[in-house]
């Protein structure tokens, strides 16, 4: 859960002199308890210790919960993620507070091949709204049984670095950078994704890709890396702090995205924070026609989308951009204005705060971009 930069968000950013936290270990057994990157910022907070076997909350915990609510005078809990929310749903609802649930990737696809959690989520008809990150996530729901009238979509909001500097087109022997970011799981596709780009690099030495992301394909990916001479094309970096991956992405000529459907258990993407990251430091973005990445790509307007599992598609798209920056160019500009126009925190807290029938904080760190 320390990768998911929106839950940071939600605490510091969307009204943080009124914010409390609960944390409690989702299923699964995973717990932000303890980790260093999950950081309150001085807001109020309950966290519980994981437990073997992620039972349900004992009594105990929900009382704790009942106290802390009622000692901080909360009105409306945003519970993060629709799986996470079954623990807790009952309760919220008896203590009379309003309860909003927000989903993401792995709850709105795999979760839903499961008949345990399609009856769960039926349940959250009783809600007052339900959040989904895509109009793709919204349908899926609305199929499920779940109220329209009761579902809103509300996009991920990025920051928007300053303009790049207007630098002349340089001469084919400068290198050319792409940077991918994500976890190495079976939905980000690496394999694929490494795939296209060692195609790419038969075709033009010149590039160079910055892999950002740690996970259980670690393994295969450095044995496909030195089984197919990319050493010297490819860095690996691992796992990286939020502000070191921005700084590869913000650096980058392309950002590349291959994400599928995982054959493993059904997983995908809702829509990945580094593409709209990328799009707005105006990177040449190409990805999948992939969940609700169309829905902010628009193909050969503002980035380029292949299908799903089209390696030599992506890599020839590659090769295209990086022998031709003036495109490149294009792309980006556009991309940055499609994330003015639809993708900033403004846009993201005023639409959160309206539903949630919150005031607007007086102040918000770091301000309004």
């Amino acid at each position: 859960m320390t990768s998911e930069t929106f839950l940071q968000w939600d605490v510091q950013r969307l009204s943080p002199s009124d914010t409390v936290v609960v944390s409690d270990p989702p299923p699964r057994g995973e717990t932000v308890v303890g980790r260093a990157a999950w950081d309150t910022a001085g807001a109020p907070s309950l966290t519980f210790d994981p437990l073997p076997g992620d039972p349900a909350p004992s009594l105990k915990r929900q009382q704790a919960v009942r106290e802390f609510l009622a000692k901080h005078g909360v009105e409306v809990v945003l519970v993060e993620y629709f799986d996470f929310a079954d623990r807790w749903f009952d309760l919220l609802r008896s203590v009379g507070v309003r309860v909003w649930v927000r989903g993401h990737g792995v709850d709105l696809s795999a979760r839903l091949r499961d008949s345990y959690w399609r009856e769960v989520y039926l349940r959250y008809a009783a809600a007052d709204g339900l959040i989904v990150p895509s109009a793709r996530a919204a349908e899926r729901l609305i199929d499920l049984g779940l109220p329209r009238e009761r579902l809103r979509v509300v996009r991920c909001c990025v920051e928007i670095p300053p303009t790049r500097p207007a630098t002349p087109v340089h001469p084919r022997s400068r290198q050319v950078r792409c940077v991918a970011v994500g976890r190495l799981v079976p939905k980000k596709a690496p394999l694929l994704l490494l795939e296209s780009f060692a195609d790419a690099c038969r075709a033009d030495s010149r590039l160079r890709l910055d892999l950002v992301g740690d996970g259980p394909l670690m393994p295969d990916v450095q044995r496909f890396i030195d089984a197919h001479g990319l050493t010297n094309h490819v860095s690996v970096h691992g796992r990286l702090p939020h502000e070191q991956a921005l700084a590869l992405i913000r650096g980058a000529d392309i950002m590349l995205h291959h994400a599928v459907t995982s054959s493993v258990d059904g997983d995908a993407e809702g829509l990945p924070v580094s593409i709209l990251e990328a799009m707005g430091a105006e990177a040449a973005v190409i990805a999948t026609r992939h969940e609700g990445i169309p829905e902010v790509i628009n193909d050969g307007v503002n980035g380029l989308l292949v299908g799903e599992g089209d390696v030599h598609g992506m890599g020839r798209a590659i090769v295209d951009l990086a022998d031709d920056a003036r495109r490149r160019r294009r792309l980006g500009t556009a991309a940055r204005q499609s994330i003015i126009h639809g993708y900033t925190e403004a846009r993201a807290r005023g639409t959160l705060l309206s539903l949630l029938r919150l005031p607007a904080p007086a102040r918000t760190p770091g301000g309004d971009l």
